[in-house]
């Protein structure tokens, strides 16, 4: 039997991703002991650094949204004291493109309304709405106000259904599906509004019109402006954080994988390879596969289709001007290897500032992460010339770094409701659940739903153990 340490922490976490390290910081600050388990070699989860170009930069996550103020009050809070300096800034304001499929095989590309919510327009009846879905389909849409109010009866449909109803079948298929696939890498038939977008759900919900809604969480600016990125990479916060618990006391494990959680005598015994860690509290700060195995969930993870990312280096004038702003959106009928694309250097002046001339990293995200496609430069150079018109050779592209998560993305579904219930059934008092499995998808309810959790653990343990 391995060896026990007891009591070894008043808290321990597994996995260290941002909800992991934002509770592993708000614990070890107040005083407690805790120790966090990260199975792979690095911690940050979908906050990932890699060097492109002679830049450090953002291999997962580029930016955050502003939905909720989460993001930036965890900012202020580490203080400009924070080993790497946190400043949030705002992307350049020309926006983003929808690629459309075309005639013959090509694709048409049209700037991305400029209000607008998970692809619901605040101005239905606006040129960049009517450009992307008809003048027809826009009258249809700008009718929404005049629906009935009132949430729907019965169960909560699909984003899509919801959409299509209220909008119109043409704008759900044109600009809803594209945006939630993209962002949530889910079709819209798969989610619900209430879950990707709470905030957007409940002003539906208070002013009975998608519309009226939109126009209260849209931002004013160009599309993209719902989000902030933080200056040098979104790298820097998971390092930071950290930093910060490291020198708040918490221990903070790599290589680490859990084996199993045991109920003890004096809290839970966590099992590793080789080792026994006694705790009086266990945070399960997985995905949502390796949170059910731990706690011998019996309902299905809600786990959606893999995640792949491919950065590349591209030297080529031909990218200079921005020719498709800070990158585009794929809708699923233009076909393609890839489901959007982000031109790094158009859309964040930190990265401009810092590429030689004539330099450009641009962020395929792959539209299905197990096939073939975008891992040469020939098929990343390819994808490009479709997506952004521009005449980028094969030669152009001078580095390719592929990242992949397989366990990172939560479905917004009733199912996984159940899954969520199953799971919260399944944890016995002083287990409790953290990160986007539970909390929803992005740092803006990753990080607030994190830190009450740590504020609670730290009231359950007002006297911190002692090795």
């Amino acid at each position: 039997m391995n060896p026990v340490t007891a009591p070894a922490a008043d808290v321990v976490v597994v996995g260290g991703g941002v909800a992991g390290l934002v509770i592993a910081w708000e614990v070890a600050r107040a005083g407690r002991r805790v120790i966090v388990c990260e199975s792979g070699d690095d911690t940050g989860g979908m906050l990932r650094r890699g060097c492109v170009a002679g830049v450090d930069l953002d291999l997962g996550a580029e930016s955050f949204a502003i939905r909720s103020s989460g993001v930036a009050d965890l900012v202020a809070d580490l203080g400009t004291g924070a080993a790497l300096p946190l400043t949030i800034v705002e992307p350049r304001p020309e926006g983003a493109y929808l690629v459309l499929p075309a005639p013959f095989g090509r694709v048409r590309r049209l700037p991305l309304p400029r209000r607008a919510v998970v692809g619901m327009p605040a101005e239905p009846a606006a040129s960049d709405v009517v450009r992307v879905i008809g003048r027809a389909a826009a009258r249809r849409a700008a009718r929404e106000r005049d629906l009935p109010a009132g949430l729907p009866s019965g169960a909560e449909p699909s984003l899509f259904d919801l959409a299509a109803a209220r909008y119109g079948r043409r704008l759900a298929e044109r600009l809803v599906d594209p945006l939630c696939q993209s962002v949530y890498s889910q079709p819209a038939s798969a989610v619900r509004l209430s879950a990707v977008h709470p905030s957007l759900w409940a002003e539906f919900a208070r002013r009975g019109s998608l519309t009226a809604a939109a126009e209260a969480v849209a931002p004013a600016a160009r599309a993209g402006s719902a989000v902030r990125g933080i200056d040098g990479g979104m790298w820097r916060l998971a390092a930071a954080l950290r930093t910060a618990a490291e020198a708040a006391g918490a221990v903070i494990r790599t290589d680490a994988p859990v084996q199993a959680l045991r109920t003890a005598a004096e809290g839970f015994d966590v099992v590793l390879a080789g080792e026994t860690l006694r705790a009086a509290h266990v945070v399960v700060a997985t995905g949502p596969a390796a949170a059910g195995a731990l706690l011998h969930v019996d309902v299905a993870a809600p786990v959606g289709g893999a995640v792949r990312l491919v950065t590349a280096e591209v030297v080529s004038g031909a990218l200079d001007a921005r020719p498709v702003g800070s990158g585009v959106i794929v809708a699923p009928g233009a076909r393609g290897a890839a489901k959007a694309l982000t031109h790094v250097d158009a859309k964040w002046d930190w990265a401009a500032r810092a590429l030689p001339p004539h330099t450009h990293v641009v962020r395929l995200s792959a539209r299905d992460a197990d096939a073939p496609g975008l891992d040469t430069p020939a098929a990343v150079a390819a994808e490009l010339r479709r997506l952004t018109g521009a005449r980028i050779r094969t030669g152009d592209v001078r580095a390719l770094t592929q990242t992949r998560w397989s366990d990172a993305v939560t479905s917004a579904t009733a199912e996984a409701a159940a899954w969520r219930a199953a799971a919260r059934a399944a944890a016995p008092a002083g287990i409790h659940l953290a990160g986007a499995t539970v909390a929803g998808t992005g740092l803006a309810s990753v990080i607030p739903h994190a830190r009450e959790l740590a504020r609670a653990l730290v009231a359950r343990t007002s006297h911190p153990a002692t090795a």
